[in-house]
């Protein structure tokens, strides 16, 4: 998939798509563990869908990881991995982004969140740059900053679909 479709669907505004419906907002009880799937649709294209998973790791509470793909070809557009690692590929193709040159053959180590791109040319997601100065919450320290994540990530795949989060009552 060349970078043009990828921004296309990047761009696209997407609602969660529950029995056919595209849903303009969903409520729901702030999960211990967050780890849910949606099917994306869009209002504006409807030669798409998209799938959205959110997984927050059982093992490790602060891993969270937030990923786009296309549902139909199951092609990654777009992922965001706190505390995971992560390494870039040593070998530059001519098409790589030029933003992403500087991070060839990087390792992200589990104290650097990461945001992964679709590149062309490249194995599944094999590319990524820092969360810090490219995401608006660089790290995950606490349940709040998962949350921060959620809603921030929500915005840059242009999920229009409101989600209201109901607080833990103790």
């Amino acid at each position: 998939m060349e970078k043009k479709e990828v921004d296309y669907l990047l761009a696209l505004p997407k609602r969660v798509k529950l029995h056919d419906i595209l849903e303009d907002s969903i409520t729901f009880d702030r999960p211990v563990l967050f780890q849910q799937k949606y099917k994306l649709g869009s209002p504006m294209d409807d030669n798409y869908t998209f799938l959205y998973e959110i997984n927050q790791s059982p093992k490790v509470n602060l891993k969270l990881t937030l990923y786009l793909m296309d549902n139909e070809t199951k092609i990654g557009l777009l992922r965001i991995d706190f505390n995971g690692q992560h390494q870039n590929p040593e070998e530059v193709i001519k098409d790589l982004p030029k933003d992403l040159l500087p991070f060839a053959g990087k390792l992200f180590d589990y104290n650097e969140p990461h945001i992964h791109y679709h590149v062309d040319g490249y194995k599944q997601m094999a590319w990524a740059k820092p969360a810090k100065g490219n995401f608006p919450v660089s790290d995950i320290t606490s349940q709040d900053d998962i949350i921060s994540a959620f809603y921030e990530f929500n915005t840059m795949i242009a999920l229009e679909t409101r989600f209201t989060i109901n607080p833990i009552l103790l």
